[in-house]
């Protein structure tokens, strides 16, 4: 599969897995917590094909979650490049094929997109532009660490399939 045809099916997995993200994952709630799949989408594409595509594909992400969650548009965008961002550390300066590699992504990207996304929140709570300000450690305990856990066994599972796609380095310089 070469990256045109990537390139031209991962606005259409992106909107799927926000569909299920607001809709179906509800059924799957642990902790309290659904697992964020889009989240798991950018962070797996940023660890094979680098930085540059896994931000741009966060961006079309975060923009499909925003339409179909309801939350202030474009906040899932910055939350999810920012993740993107954070994960693309372990695109080429260290083996993804390593363990700890993915679960260190999938780790720092859901707080760096937790705490982004929360960060943000809390600054519109203070503007008076949204209703109310979150707590934060609460919302870190119930929310926050629960997601973390999710995301990094969604990361364990998918992880032997990570390793079966092989890298194209070509696909960073195409975006």
């Amino acid at each position: 599969m070469g990256i045109g045809i990537q390139f031209y099916l991962m606005a259409p997995l992106l909107g799927v897995a926000s569909i299920l993200q607001t809709t179906t994952a509800n059924r799957l709630v642990v902790a309290g917590v659904k697992p964020d799949l889009v989240l798991l989408i950018v962070v797996i594409w940023t660890l094979i094909y680098g930085g540059s595509s896994g931000v741009v594909w966060a961006f079309v992400g975060g923009i499909w979650l925003d339409i179909f969650s309801g939350g202030p548009m474009g906040i899932s965008s910055l939350s999810l490049m920012t993740a993107a961002v954070v994960a693309s550390f372990g695109h080429r300066t260290f083996s993804r094929f390593n363990l700890l590699v993915p679960i260190l992504a999938i780790v720092l990207g859901t707080l760096s997109f937790s705490f982004t996304y929360l960060g943000i929140l809390q600054i519109l709570a203070m503007l008076d532009v949204s209703q109310g300000a979150l707590p934060f450690q609460q919302t870190f305990d119930n929310i926050v660490a629960p997601s973390v856990l999710y995301n990094t066994t969604l990361m364990l599972i998918a992880m032997p399939f990570l390793n079966r796609i092989p890298d194209n380095y070509a696909a960073e310089r195409n975006l």
